[in-house]
């Protein structure tokens, strides 16, 4: 049996830098920028203070870098991603893309634990950064379209195997091979527990019409597991897979044993949450009374595995489920970086694990995208142009960031940049009427924005619009 785990490197190999973590961070700032998280939080948080929360959080990431939270890191997990926080954060955060996506999760914590006033917050606190991240990643569904780059060589290698599982949460693999794909770590197609009406505690939400998902950004109610802690994942998911074991002899322990119905008695005075949920899986056994996240089915692989897209750094939990298989005879790591490649090799059995370069994997499968190197006239007052940009886009990128990404966009790419701009300032502007500062700062950020969609810099958008200007003229 040959198996596969894919991580977020397919994503980037298919979809370009627009989801590496600087581009996710970013598009979270732009929407908030463009209002676009309104209706998420019910217009209880604005597009300003979301902003200024993200700007927040990068002196709490600097202190704890400094030990200032040293004294409120409690339990054990928590005092284990303290130490871990501070070994990869060496250097000064300057900026809210500079804190990786699941870290955030973990300043949150810090942030509760040194304010135990505000406790009631934390659970709140955590579901909204968890919206706005999976918005983040969704890219306005750019994402689940990813399967259309990959030719049909892919789809060959990755429909031989014979299980398939993913740490993403798009469905791209599903839609190239049409096979099923089972998600680790949740899936933008299956809502959350509380969400979902084939679910029992959805199901009980919809009875009261009390549901929460906002039409249009369902997969921000998805049913991702985002955490600081890769054993806190794995925890979640196995008490979940106990529930769900659990739960299919609700029923007939109701029928037949007095024991149990003496102890639903007492449930439904002590806990009558806990209660209904029993109740109503009893009386509706065709709903899930949890998500399933296949651990189970990834603990009993055998033979061989093949690891491709995912870091050696990340998601612990992973790894050492890997080595307590005793049934893997063989793990592939295709690895992006020797870095990498040092890290397989030093911290596990060389009988067990082989490394191979992951480019090398792509180039043999005819995945690699054109490179260019264009040789465009470049005005001699740049540096004017530079700060322009700068200034519109709200980006800090440098002349040599910026003209190195210019030179490796062909003119027909530039060309269709330009018309995503020109329909943007249309949809925002039919009448082409004179804006007031709201409506300029808008557009300016919404063009900033396609350039994040993108995995360009802001700048370099605004540049390529100023050496294309005669493209956005017009009807």
């Amino acid at each position: 049996m040959k198996s596969v785990l894919l991580g977020n490197g397919i994503n980037i190999q298919f979809g370009g830098k627009a989801y590496s973590n600087y581009y996710i961070m970013e598009r979270i700032r732009y929407r908030a920028k463009l209002d676009s998280y309104n209706k998420l939080f019910d217009n209880t948080l604005s597009g300003s203070e979301i902003v200024g929360i993200l700007d927040g959080f990068i002196d709490i990431a600097n202190d704890i870098r400094n030990g200032k939270y040293d004294q409120f890191a409690g339990d054990d997990n928590i005092k284990a991603a303290l130490i871990e926080f501070k070994e990869r954060y060496t250097v000064e955060v300057r900026a809210s893309y500079n804190i990786m996506l699941e870290d955030w999760f973990f300043l949150i914590q810090m942030f509760f634990l040194k304010n135990p006033d505000l406790t009631e917050n934390t659970s709140a606190a955590i579901q909204g950064f968890e919206r706005l991240i999976l918005d983040a990643i969704y890219n306005g569904g750019k994402i689940q379209d990813l399967f259309k780059q990959m030719p049909k060589s892919a789809k060959r290698f990755f429909a031989a195997y014979d299980n398939i599982f993913t740490l993403n949460y798009d469905n791209n693999l599903e839609k190239l091979t049409k096979r099923p794909v089972f998600h680790l770590h949740g899936d933008f197609s299956v809502l959350a527990n509380s969400e979902n009406p084939n679910h029992v505690q959805g199901y009980i939400r919809s009875q009261k019409r009390d549901l929460a998902i906002v039409n249009g950004m369902e997969h921000c109610f998805c049913n991702a597991l985002l955490n600081y802690s890769g054993e806190l994942k794995y925890r979640t998911a196995n008490e979940f897979y106990k529930l769900i074991m659990a739960s299919e002899n609700f029923k007939a322990q109701y029928e037949n044993s007095p024991l149990f119905r003496q102890q639903m008695s007492d449930l439904k005075k002590n806990k009558p949450f806990e209660y209904q949920m029993i109740m109503t899986k009893i009386e509706h056994p065709e709903l899930n009374i949890a998500t399933e996240y296949h651990f189970e089915e990834f603990e009993s692989i055998s033979d061989e595995l093949h690891i491709i897209g995912m870091s050696p750094n990340n998601d612990s939990h992973i790894f050492n489920l890997i080595c307590n298989n005793k049934d893997l005879r063989k793990v592939v790591f295709y690895y992006f970086s020797d870095t990498e490649k040092r890290y397989i090799e030093e911290h596990f059995s060389k009988d067990v694990f082989t490394c191979y370069s992951v480019e090398g994997l792509w180039r043999s499968l005819g995945c690699n995208k054109p490179k260019y190197n264009c040789n465009y006239t470049i005005p001699t007052d740049i540096d004017k142009f530079i700060a322009s940009v700068n200034i519109l886009s709200g980006c800090k990128a440098t002349k040599e960031e910026i003209l190195t990404e210019i030179s490796q966009i062909p003119q027909f790419e530039m060309e269709r940049l330009c018309r995503l701009v020109k329909d943007d300032m249309h949809m925002r502007n039919p009448e082409n009427r004179p804006t007031n500062k709201d409506e300029f700062l808008k557009s300016t950020a919404s063009i900033s924005y396609i350039a994040l969609q993108e995995g360009i810099l802001p700048s370099t958008l605004y540049l390529i619009c100023i050496m294309n200007f005669h493209l956005l003229k017009g009807n």
